[in-house]
């Protein structure tokens, strides 16, 4: 199964930067690395609000390619760490360095919590970083191909549709996948709209095990609200709470679902969804020192995400 278009455009300023250099063993010899995060300002509208985001992107690179030649994303990198300014260093944004990433994409870190349940945080990926030299747009959108799993509501607390609407989408993107693997590799990744517009076609064109492209901006920010706690007797508690946010909005796309070889083959599908619940259980069962892996489930049903 190919793998879906997947690119994410940053450009904003470098407000923190937290890079290091990483010495491992692989294939029993020893290789160095370089990896980490930094912190990109955006401020740009999302659904037609302005907004000031700042992006959380990761970042690594082995030192040598596969050829064992030296890796162009290590120096891009690299030179991030010490030659680039950041707000943190700076003190101010207009004494940060601008930076620009045309190649990130969108993956999922998925792990098991404290309480035994999959946790599964959308997070970009880059590998080359550059300063942002002439015009100087600030934006962070993305591109991508999937699979709909399923098209819902966005509801509160209380299970009510949130006011205004919000749709929440569940994608399945194929990412790169190893030619010695068994399965295809695809993340389960979650969109959002919130335009009336968008909400509208989305409901209109699109359904279920079909695919679709789309296009939208990255809304990476926080939040605070207040918190009224009334009980008993006397004046009510108050507290506030921060809410972050990190979410992918989608701002238009295919009306037509995409077919032939465009389109993703329902059946490497359901086998990339089948390995990955087995890596989630065999994770849980790590995780509680248990001696048994649940069954993968190939129904021809709807996708089982696994959780």
């Amino acid at each position: 199964m190919r793998q879906a278009e997947n690119r994410v455009r940053i450009e904003g300023i470098l407000a923190e930067s937290d890079l290091k250099y990483i010495s491992y063993t692989k294939n029993g010899e020893p290789a160095e690395a370089i990896g980490g995060l930094i912190k990109v300002l955006v401020e740009q509208e999302v659904n037609g609000e302005p907004v000031k985001l700042e992006i959380p992107v990761h970042a690594f690179s082995t030192k040598l390619t596969k050829a064992g030649k030296p890796n162009p994303s290590y120096e891009s990198i690299e030179k991030v760490m010490t030659e680039f300014v950041s707000i943190a260093a700076a003190g101010s944004a207009a004494q940060a360095d601008k930076i620009r990433i045309t190649n990130g994409n969108i993956k999922m870190n998925e792990f098991i919590g404290q309480n035994g349940q999959v946790v599964s945080q959308p997070r970009v990926n880059a590998s080359f970083i550059s300063r942002a030299v002439g015009d100087f747009k600030p934006e962070a959108s993305f591109d991508i191909e999937f699979m709909v799993q399923s098209i819902n509501p966005v509801l509160d607390r209380d299970g009510v549709e949130v006011d205004p609407p919000k749709l929440s989408i569940t994608t399945i993107v194929p990412q790169y996948t190893s030619p010695n693997a068994s399965a295809p590799n695809v993340d389960v990744v979650p969109l959002f709209a919130v335009s009336p517009g968008v909400i509208d076609a989305i409901n209109n064109y699109w359904e279920a095990e079909s695919c679709y492209r789309a296009h939208g901006r990255l809304n990476f920010s926080s939040r605070t609200e207040e918190i009224v706690s009334e009980g008993g007797f006397g004046e009510p508690q108050r507290s506030i709470r921060t809410i972050n946010v990190s979410e992918f909005i989608i701002t238009g796309g295919s009306e037509a679902a995409l077919d032939g070889d465009l389109a993703f083959d329902i059946d490497e599908i359901r086998a990339g969804i089948a390995a990955r619940k087995t890596r989630i259980e065999e994770s849980k069962t790590n995780k509680k020192s248990a001696k048994t892996v649940p069954a993968q489930n190939t129904s021809k049903g709807k996708l089982d995400l696994g959780f």
